[in-house]
């Protein structure tokens, strides 16, 4: 056998086992995503948790992002890409089986209820989690070449959009079976999630690298601090993505508490709104795909952000006899977001200078998480505050589902003063897009926390320099 035959079936049997440990890894990964509503009823419901601290355990991904930004570098300096993120896969599974094991005893009190050990397990489970995404994306060049990766990826997405719905409708049911037990039966979810995970990551023990990655040096961190300075445009952008992440995550991550606590819904029907927000769209991405081609980013993030957050005023319809208008809302708002994060996806490419690449996405990364931090620690104390004095809890519902709508369209003025340059050549961004990626999981579209964003191979640029689509 050739040398290059040898490589192109290291390369097939990579990818391969790629697309399997993905598909096993995707339980535990939606756990691991921030607001979402199995951590909502684990946290508020079967642990009893007063709402500031949900707040809390909803702020932590992404305090994990800031923190990933100091503790990485220290790492790579003495660890392979490889080495980091298997090392910390399992160190997130560690956490959870510590979480599965100590729920009954969490639940009883005693000497293990305590909210400390409670926000120090989550704690270090997102940043284990943080530092994954971000190796497994510098892992993944050492073996997955640049030609591929387009198709590749796109059919490893759609591959795990299918099975995080097929585990939401699976979890779900088996929740509603064990209502009377709930602790048990998130007990058994977490232990099935954690037995995934352990099959993905021996899989991955078993991928091997195709080519080496050169080290990559750019200018200083001064001249590039100077560069992302100069350029105006990418300020401005940056602090419409902060905006847009503080007042989203205020009251955002929410919504499934309220949907619990003032509509009366189950588990099951939550389950269910995820699942056609997750769907539409994912439907959606290539639609958003030609929308952004032909208009541009701007047009396409401004429609699609009216879109997404104006249904929100459909909530004022919303009470416990009317539970059904909240799937036309989730369904066309998932459609809409994706919109939203296309838009923002490529825009940010145009934008992010050409000489400092790695400190503006790490400096966009930093501003966004921390905004995306304090968020829902505020919304924390706001619900309880609300609970404690309002004895209508559907109206309060109603109330800050019209401030949280008005507030986050708002921040569509601040991308106004942003103009949209010719695209960039910028081929890795996926980093810059985590803090965005989590505001749309908190906000109902599940499959965006494990989205990997990447250009469509064999297309060729149009004369107005566009930046190509997603797969």
């Amino acid at each position: 056998m050739s040398e290059s035959e040898k490589v192109g079936s290291k390369l097939r049997m990579n990818m391969r086992l790629s697309v399997v440990e993905g598909l096993f890894a995707m339980p535990l990964v939606f756990f691991a995503m921030p607001g979402n509503f199995l951590m909502a009823s684990l946290a508020t419901e079967a642990l009893s948790l007063n709402e500031r601290v949900y707040g809390v355990i909803a702020s932590l991904p992404a305090w994990a992002n800031v923190g990933q930004l100091f503790a990485l570098p220290w790492l790579a300096r003495k660890l392979s890409p490889k080495v980091i993120c298997l090392l910390f896969s399992w160190i997130h599974m560690a956490c959870w089986v510590v979480v599965g094991y100590a729920l009954p005893k969490l639940v009883a009190g005693g000497p293990w209820h305590s909210n400390a050990l409670i926000l120090g397990l989550f704690a270090a489970g997102s940043l284990a989690f943080a530092l994954v995404n971000v190796s497994w994306t510098s892992w993944v060049q050492e073996w997955l070449p640049k030609y591929s990766r387009g198709k590749y990826l796109g059919r490893r997405n759609r591959l795990l959009q299918i099975v995080t719905v097929l585990f939401l409708l699976f979890a779900s049911a088996f929740l509603a079976s064990w209502r009377e037990s709930i602790v048990y039966g998130f007990q058994l979810i977490i232990f099935f999630s954690v037995g995934m995970r352990a099959v993905s990551i021996v899989l991955q023990l078993r991928i091997l690298p195709v080519k080496a990655v050169p080290d990559e040096r750019g200018e200083s961190p001064w001249a590039q601090m100077a560069s992302i300075v100069r350029n105006r445009p990418f300020l401005r952008f940056v602090w419409f993505g902060a905006t847009f992440g503080f007042m989203a995550n205020v009251v955002g991550p929410f919504f499934p508490v309220f949907f619990f606590k003032a509509l009366g819904m189950s588990v099951d029907e939550v389950a269910r709104l995820a699942i056609v927000s997750t769907t539409t769209g994912a439907l959606a991405l290539p639609f958003w795909g030609r929308i952004c081609d032909r208009y541009g980013c701007r047009p396409t993030i401004l429609m699609s952000l009216a879109v997404w957050i104006g249904v929100g005023y459909f909530y004022l319809l919303a009470s416990p006899d009317r539970t059904w208008v909240l799937f036309p809302i989730w369904g066309v708002g998932g459609a809409a977001a994706a919109g939203f994060l296309f838009g923002t996806f490529n825009m940010t490419l145009k934008l992010i200078p050409a000489k400092a690449k790695t400190a503006a996405i790490s400096f966009n990364l930093a501003a966004s998480s921390l905004a995306a931090a304090v968020a829902p620690i505020l919304g924390g104390f706001l619900f309880d505050w609300v609970e404690t004095n309002f004895g209508d809890l559907l109206t309060a519902f109603h109330a800050l589902s019209v401030a949280h709508t008005t507030l986050v369209l708002a921040t569509g003025f601040i991308l106004l003063g942003v103009a949209e340059p010719k695209a960039a050549t910028l081929t890795q961004v996926i980093g810059a897009m985590r803090p965005m990626r989590h505001i749309g999981a908190a906000l109902g579209l599940s499959f965006l926390g494990n989205y990997s964003f990447f250009r469509k191979p064999g297309r060729k640029k149009s004369s107005s320099n566009e930046p190509q689509g997603i797969d």
